[in-house]
């Protein structure tokens, strides 16, 4: 969860990679580097989904491999917390000590960024869909799209109750829906409660409206 958190949020993710220290070759639980900034700024992360509190060599160890790679920052992420001698560890260093609910409060904002970005380009590749009818009258397009409403089926892209209601006006949650997935012609309303439930409802949407419509702009944006 935390890689694909990661790559949402447009960084370059890497789960179990493998990095060259002074010290050696050593493997962390995630790498991530985002690009499209003046400076890349790389992230490691340890993911520790165990049974006891992390302890403070753990700790000790990771902040010697983020200052050997020179990561930005670290994070460790824990299940079960950790010992009280790992907070101090960690004082004064780019190391964060997190539990996964942690984690997502601190990265919401960024990931709702990268997510937004996602949704632009999905919802740019069904414009062909949604505006057939009045711009291109594609007589192949127009024939899949008979008994299709476009605009409410795929509501999620467009309309009120669409990701920028949401992503960006911070609209609130949970919402009634038209479902976008499956048979376009369908109208099955549902309830989405989270961020995470409405990115992958609509990304199968998407992925089935890429089906049906057969369309290769889709396909290169998904």
């Amino acid at each position: 969860m935390v890689e694909q958190a990661f790559a949402e949020m447009g960084y370059e993710s890497h789960r179990d990679r493998e990095l060259s220290t002074v010290r050696g070759k050593v493997k962390v639980d995630v790498f991530a580097v985002k690009q499209n900034t003046p400076i890349p700024t790389v992230v490691l992360c340890e993911c520790k989904h165990w049974t006891k509190p992390v302890e403070q060599s753990v700790v000790y160890g990771f902040r010697s491999i983020c200052a050997d790679v020179g990561a930005h920052f670290g994070l460790v992420i824990s299940k079960a917390g950790f010992q009280s001698g790992a907070q101090a560890t960690r004082e004064s260093t780019n190391i964060h000590l997190l539990d996964f609910d942690g984690f997502q409060e601190t990265f919401f904002n960024e990931w709702r960024e990268g997510i937004f970005m996602k949704f632009a380009q999905m919802s740019g590749a069904l414009t062909p869909i949604a505006f057939n009818q009045f711009v291109n009258k594609d007589p192949v397009l127009d024939a899949k799209l008979l008994g299709v409403n476009p605009f409410s089926k795929y509501e999620m892209f467009f309309g009120e109750r669409s990701f920028r209601a949401y992503f960006i006006e911070h609209g609130g949650l949970p919402v009634q829906v038209t479902d976008p997935r499956g048979d376009p012609r369908s109208s099955e309303r549902i309830s989405i409660a989270t961020f995470r439930q409405y990115f992958e409802v609509a990304s199968q949407g998407f992925t089935d409206a890429c089906k049906h419509f057969d369309i290769k702009l889709l396909r290169q944006a998904d």
